[in-house]
């Protein structure tokens, strides 16, 4: 079982934060109306190098997005790095980050999407929360809500314990509350890294899910992959946030073949997080320790350690 990872030091108004570009290309103005949007939150953006590049599907060669992401991770002056956006391309150089040169500052790294496996590395290999949140030409470009807004910005400062609503299947109304560190991300990328030294360990966790634009029947394939290679065997109960099915029967339950292909899931089964690929995308903790009340209809984020431990 993954213990709950640290905090990273607090980011609050007037820090300065880094902007990498570890994946996709980012359009000009998306890029620029979004570090607007982070200064407007009160924080100093500081672009990586690579920001603007485009070569090919990626925002610059493998060598271009590493060095100017190791630049920013070296940058004494930097409290958090955001995301510029996901796409495709950070599992492409995870394994050329230099672990032991992020270990030497611990910073709040801010993603989601394509970089899920990477912020699971944070989490597993530095021993810190990342924060499965806003990216600057994706969320913070499209404008913020006051709610996703304070979201980040408490979630950043570590201003805890907080919580969200979910929705739980009947027979789960009565069950014990559960409690464990927050995993996942996005499902199409924790099934591409099974197999590999960076998938992530979900034995004794609250694994949250979610995607986007994928017809059901790959959600309920990949759901089906990660039963079958035995990574849900342990964890202690399964949230979904936005799914963004291409082909959804309701938009106000979980599927049913969803439902079935994990009836057999140790703990309870909710859906409505509101996180993921859609508005509202609230900032999540991936390694903190959290509690799942099914009788309340609540995910409670980052327990204070007495109460983690009783």
């Amino acid at each position: 079982m993954q213990a709950a990872a640290q905090l990273p030091p607090p980011v609050r108004r007037g820090d300065r934060v880094g902007v990498a570009a570890l994946s996709g290309p980012a359009k000009p103005e998306r890029v620029e109306a979004g570090l607007d949007a982070l200064a407007g939150l009160g924080f100093d953006p500081v672009p990586a190098t690579n920001l603007r590049r485009r070569h090919g599907l990626f925002a610059g060669t493998d060598d271009e997005r590493l060095d100017a992401f190791h630049a920013l991770a070296d940058d004494p002056s930097l409290r958090a790095v955001f995301f510029v956006r996901g796409g495709w391309g950070a599992l492409r150089v995870l394994p050329r980050v230099d672990w032991p040169r992020l270990a030497r500052r611990p910073l709040a790294w801010v993603g989601y999407s394509d970089l899920t496996p990477f912020l699971a590395a944070v989490v597993q290999r530095l021993g810190l929360v990342a924060f499965h949140g806003p990216m600057v030409a994706a969320d913070l470009a499209r404008g913020l809500s006051a709610e996703e807004a304070d979201s980040l910005t408490a979630a950043l400062a570590g201003d805890w314990p907080r919580e969200l609503p979910v929705e739980l299947d009947e027979a789960a109304g009565s069950a014990a509350a559960v409690e464990g560190p927050l995993a996942g991300g996005c499902l199409s990328l924790l099934v591409s890294t099974l197999g590999t030294g960076w998938a992530s360990r979900l034995d004794g966790s609250i694994l949250f899910v979610e995607d986007v634009d994928e017809p059901l029947y790959r959600l309920d394939r990949m759901l089906t992959h990660l039963g079958l290679s035995g990574s849900l065997a342990a964890v202690r109960a399964m949230i979904f946030g936005h799914l963004g099915c291409t082909d959804p029967p309701s938009a106000a339950v979980l599927p049913a073949p969803l439902r079935e292909t994990l009836a057999d899931l140790p703990g309870p089964l909710a859906w409505g997080l509101p996180a993921g690929h859609a508005a509202p995308n609230m900032t999540l903790p991936i390694g903190l320790n959290c509690r799942l009340e099914p009788a309340a209809g609540r995910l409670l984020l980052g327990l204070p350690a007495a109460e983690a431990a009783g």
